[in-house]
């Protein structure tokens, strides 16, 4: 009976930490000074563009995308201007919040789910926003949303840096 409890435990233990067997590795923008970690076995980082604003993340049959990029606030928009202009840029939005220096918004659309993360640092026209996004198919909505989870908590900016 004991043997019995450990292997239910034991398999319990496996399937509801499944997700935490990809193997993370982190990357660093120097543009831009942002973090994302990515799970390495799952999406494969793309060349960077020329600018060097961020980077696109592929799975190997390409039915999977995320990106992450820095951008200057070239036309001087607040973070709630910036949410409405997401907000239209998607249909079929099921999850929606903005913070004070940040929002969120998740939907399903064409039979992909979408996740968009927004942080803003400073403000006005001196702003930076930097965003990260991630697509996927539902059918891999039970692989990819602790994924999310995780690289979404990871996502980060350093305040202190001169850009």
């Amino acid at each position: 009976m004991r043997k019995f409890v450990v292997t239910i435990l034991f398999l319990i233990a496996a399937a509801s930490t499944g997700f935490s067997q990809s193997r993370f590795v982190t990357y660093n923008n120097d543009r831009f000074h942002f973090s994302i970690e990515y799970p390495s076995d799952l999406l494969k980082m793309q060349a960077p563009p020329e600018n060097n604003d961020g980077r696109t993340f592929l799975s190997k049959d390409k039915t999977v995308e995320m990106r992450a990029w820095g951008q200057f606030n070239a036309l001087d928009l607040t973070l709630d201007e910036a949410y409405q202009r997401a907000l239209r840029d998607h249909s079929g939005v099921t999850y929606k919040t903005l913070g004070d220096r940040n929002f969120v918004i998740s939907g399903v659309s064409d039979g992909k789910i979408y996740y968009q993360k927004t942080l803003i640092r400073g403000s006005g026209d001196t702003a930076v926003f930097y965003t990260f996004t991630i697509e996927y198919p539902k059918s891999k909505k039970a692989k990819f949303d602790p994924v999310v989870t995780r690289v979404s908590r990871s996502f980060k900016f350093d305040p202190h840096a001169d850009i």
